[in-house]
This record gives structure tokens, C-alpha cells and sequence, in this order.
């Protein structure tokens, strides 16, 4: 752990978050256990020693963390942060009752901060910055190709289903006006068959309804307008029995 220059404010009584580790420290410690700093220093500082000599260097650099501060008078003084682990080690020199209900009282405080760091959300660096913000815009291009793919099927469905409209419609009229004219002027017609004009209407209305097999013009599919309008300039009534030529 770093050395801190000023004492940290405390997120409880017993307590301090630095860089989103929970400790606590030396000071804390001789107040609510009713002892003077300095003999919590020594007390601690045995325990430092006996860790070392058993070869846990590394717990110690971990856990219990020389620092020092600026008391009252802007004088500076040491002080040792510890972690949980760190506290745990150091309270068990401590074995009287009331000693006791404060290492329970400073265990569940180490544990309501630590749930609180957990459960608050983790803010970034540049790099996962960058990460999460390529992330999303792979994921918005990838949603924004299947809307473009959803739209394409949609605009097929509706090709696929809507019908003629009102222009389209009357478009197929004027076509069978025309035809129907031309056939009867140009005597293209079998007229023993087809007496007047209104017959040869119906004639083509049916063979086109028939074609596309619809029970009303409108409802031919707009697809297959075009397709339509040429069935109406090459259709020939029968002549004779068969088609006129």
C-alpha cells in the first residue's frame, strides 16, 4: 500500500476505503479499544517482526502498511494501515472481552464496506473505456445491419402482399379500353360470338381475373402490375373457337 500524506476520511466509524480497498488503521484502533496510540504502534509492530521472521514478508507488505499523517498541530507521525487480514492478525494479541466485541464490531464493518464496493459500479479506464465504446458500436453496427435486413423482408412481405392501388387500377382500365377498341375496330373480334363490346369486356375481365387468380381486378398484386398490363396488350379473344390471330 502507498503512503498516505493526510488522514482519510472515514466511510464509517471503523473503517476507510482507499483505491477501493477496505482498511482500517492504527489510530482507529487505539480509540475504540481505549489504548494509546503508541502502545497499539508497538503492539503491532511485534507482530510485523514475528510475520517477518516466519518469512511472510509479502502478508506483511499486504496487510499492514507503515504510512504516516498530520495530526492537529501539523506535526507528522506514523501510523500503520491494515487490511482485513492485517487486523485480524493484530487483534489476536488482544483477548479480553471487550477486545472481543470490538474485533466482531470491526469484522462486520470490513465486510458491510467490501459488499459495498462490490455492488457499486466499477468506473473505467481509458483502455476499458475504449474497449466498452468499440463494443457498442460493433454491437450498434450489428443491430443496425439486422434492422436493414428486417426492413429488406419487410418491404419483400409487402411487395408480396399489397395490391394494386387506386392509380395502378385505373391504369388496368384504360389498358382494357384500349384493347377492347382496337379488337373491335381493327374486326379482330369473332362478332358471331362476342355480339357487342360489353361482351368482349367480359371475356377479358375474366381471362385476367383467371390469370392471376384474384376474384376482382384490384386484387392483383402490385409485383405483378407490369406483367399484368402486357397479359392485357397481347390478349385475343377466341375466334372461331380459337384464338384470333
Amino acid at each position: 500500500m502507498n503512503q498516505l500524506q493526510v488522514v482519510q476520511q472515514p466511510v464509517s466509524k471503523l473503517v476507510f476505503m482507499k483505491k477501493n480497498e477496505v482498511i482500517t488503521d492504527s489510530l482507529t484502533m487505539a480509540e475504540v479499544l481505549g489504548k494509546r496510540h503508541s502502545d497499539v504502534l508497538r503492539d503491532i509492530r511485534k507482530h510485523v517482526e514475528k510475520l517477518n521472521e516466519a518469512g511472510e514478508i509479502e502478508f506483511n507488505q499486504r496487510n499492514i502498511a507503515p504510512v504516516g499523517y498530520y495530526d492537529a498541530k501539523n506535526e507528522w507521525r506514523s501510523k500503520y494501515d491494515l487490511t482485513e487480514d492485517g487486523f485480524v492478525i493484530v487483534m489476536m494479541s488482544y483477548t479480553t472481552i471487550e477486545a472481543m466485541k470490538m474485533k466482531v464490531k470491526f469484522i462486520e464493518e470490513f465486510k458491510r464496506m467490501q459488499e459495498y464496493i462490490r455492488s457499486k459500479p466499477k468506473a473505467m479506464n481509458a483502455k476499458e473505456s475504449i474497449l466498452a465504446n468499440m463494443k457498442m458500436t460493433i454491437e450498434l453496427n450489428e443491430d443496425v445491419v439486422d434492422l436493414k435486413r428486417d426492413v429488406e423482408q419487410i418491404k419483400k412481405d409487402i411487395n408480396e402482399r399489397i395490391t394494386l392501388d387506386y392509380g395502378q387500377q385505373q391504369v388496368i382500365r384504360n389498358a382494357v379500353n384500349k384493347r377492347v377498341h382496337k379488337l373491335w375496330e381493327e374486326n379482330k373480334i369473332d362478332k358471331e360470338l362476342y355480339v357487342t363490346t360489353r361482351k368482349v369486356y367480359s371475356a377479358l375481365w375474366k381471362n385476367l381475373k383467371d390469370a392471376y387468380q384474384v376474384n376482382a381486378y384490384p386484387n392483383i398484386l402490385q409485383k405483378d402490375f407490369g406483367e399484368a398490363l402486357s397479359f392485357i396488350e397481347g390478349w385475343r379473344p377466341l375466334f372461331n373457337g380459337s384464338k384470333t390471330a
